[in-house]
């Protein structure tokens, strides 16, 4: 049982992070769950999409650990929303631009 609490811990982490989306994008450029899709680009824009890394950029400023943390974060809920997309997918898409 003592397995399942770090896995529960990294959930409830991600749905917070996740439910900060709003706020941390200021309403715009939102994704569409469990597509992860944006909601203002052309449809079918995978987010994040350029605007949302740039919201997400200004609003991490110099911390780079902080956003890589917090998009990181996100990738509990994308993998289990997104299965058949490969980890290695998840992690280009959404944290390897935060370099």
């Amino acid at each position: 049982m003592t397995d399942d609490v770090p896995q529960k811990t990294r959930a409830c982490q991600a749905e917070r992070s996740a439910s900060a989306l709003d706020r941390r994008m200021g309403g715009e450029h939102l994704p569409r769950r469990p597509q992860w899709q944006c909601l203002m680009c052309e449809a079918g824009t995978p987010w994040p999409c350029h605007p949302a890394r740039v919201r997400l950029a200004e609003a991490y400023g110099p911390d780079r650990i902080g956003l890589s943390t917090y998009v990181g974060g996100l990738l509990f809920i994308v993998a289990v929303e997104l299965p058949d997309v490969t980890p290695g997918e998840l992690y280009e898409r959404f944290v390897a631009w935060t370099r």
